[in-house]
């Protein structure tokens, strides 16, 4: 029997971070993850970049490193997946905000990866998933999306086929318990990884799905690509036991199984965030007043672009522009670090927090401004919204002191 494998490596880097820590991860993750990969032609990872992290790179002159992912994609070494352009936590925003952060991400890394970026997986940001979600992936045109293995609703855990949504997306678990042991330095060298796949006693194939940050290697867990990922990535091509694959090569290698509808949940989600209907415990928990004054926050700028956009026609040229930078501030500003750095479970950041909420406030003083003067009753109610808007920042800066 064999033990085939996928690694999903999740690179992403929020809008608003800080040039020298984007050089450092870079050097000690992108640039070694991409090196191994070179140096091991037959070994293969299915990554998400989220789109804003791409402009990242082309913007701090890393466009040798966009090209050799590129090379490596074309090699079939690389297999992309869609994701959420600005990493926003999905099920918390609109239907029209998540299809429009998926059409960003495709667009941006289209651009820059050419005609080879044809995803046909879905990384939801986080893990994130539920219903509705699904249902506008499906729509979005992806055949499978991956999530978290804590949603998973069959009696056993899919290893020898493939579920499959009633809507018919495909539907891919990650092994939570070896991808956190991979990402918590529990899991370091060859021998243990490969014990650890063998984990079922049975005579038959089955598949592993491993999902992580792409950031652990070399930047969290500094030895884990000359240590683990390397001598792996020799290895394994000259075994009988174990084979890497991307995912849909695995997509395509197993049946078609049970039909399911997986949980609302994320990759933090744990079992008594289930019990107690938690399913986001990082983004919103309703015990944490941050995130409850944040997401309020969130949809009245949503509310205010929304409104704004209805008026974009008769706009001028510079309210155009105004009108413009306050729709890509606030898709920038949605992202979900914000909320993570909130959770103090146990992450807490305030300045992370304040970064966050500055760009969806720049956001909603532009789509006020842009209004045109001859519609003073649609300012007046923005200027209400706003108020109620400042109460919800308010609580926030002041939770924060």
């Amino acid at each position: 029997m064999v033990v085939h494998f996928a690694f999903l490596f999740h690179i992403y880097q929020p809008p608003v971070q800080i040039p020298h820590v984007i050089k450092q991860i870079v050097n000690e993750s992108y640039r070694p993850i991409i090196d191994a990969l070179k140096q091991n032609p037959e070994a293969k990872i299915t990554l998400n970049i989220n789109g804003t992290l791409t402009e990242q790179l082309h913007d701090f002159g890393y466009d040798d490193l966009i090209g050799a992912i590129t090379t490596l994609a074309s090699k079939g070494q690389i297999e992309f997946t869609g994701s959420g352009k600005f990493h926003p936590l999905l099920p918390l925003i609109p239907e029209p905000e998540v299809k429009r952060q998926i059409t960003l991400n495709n667009d941006t890394n289209q651009h820059f990866f050419g005609t080879i970026y044809k995803p046909r997986g879905f990384f939801p940001p986080e893990m994130a998933v539920s219903e509705e979600v699904f249902k506008i992936v499906k729509n979005s045109g992806f055949d499978w999306i991956i999530m978290s293995g804590i949603a998973n609703t069959l009696s056993e855990f899919p290893t020898n086929h493939i579920s499959v949504h009633p809507n018919g997306l495909k539907l891919l678990f990650r092994d939570d318990y070896i991808s956190i042991d991979c990402a918590f330095d529990k899991i370091n060298n060859i021998d243990t990884f490969i014990k650890r796949l063998y984990y079922k006693h049975t005579s038959e194939d089955y598949y592993v799905i491993l999902a992580m940050d792409g950031e652990t290697f070399g930047h969290h867990v500094k030895h884990a690509i000359n240590n683990f990922l390397i001598p792996l990535f020799q290895t394994v091509p000259y075994r009988n036991d174990v084979k890497i694959w991307n995912i849909s090569e695995i997509v395509d290698m197993f049946p078609k199984g049970f039909t399911q509808v997986p949980r609302d949940s994320s990759w933090s989600t744990m079992p008594y965030d289930i019990a107690t209907d938690v399913p986001f415990p990082l983004w919103f928990n309703p015990q944490n007043e941050i995130h409850i004054e944040q997401h309020r926050f969130f949809m009245y700028a949503l509310t205010l672009i929304h409104l704004s956009s209805k008026y974009r026609d008769s706009m001028d040229d510079e309210k155009k522009r105004i009108f413009d930078n306050a729709r890509n501030l606030l898709d920038r500003g949605i992202h979900s670090c914000q909320q993570w750095w909130a959770s103090q479970r146990p992450w807490y950041s305030p300045d992370m927090i304040l970064r966050g909420l500055n760009e969806v406030l720049m956001a909603s003083v532009n789509a006020k401004r842009s209004i045109p003067e001859n519609a003073p009753d649609i300012k007046e109610a923005m200027e209400l919204i706003m108020e109620d808007m400042l109460k919800a920042q308010n609580k926030i800066v002041l939770s924060l002191i």
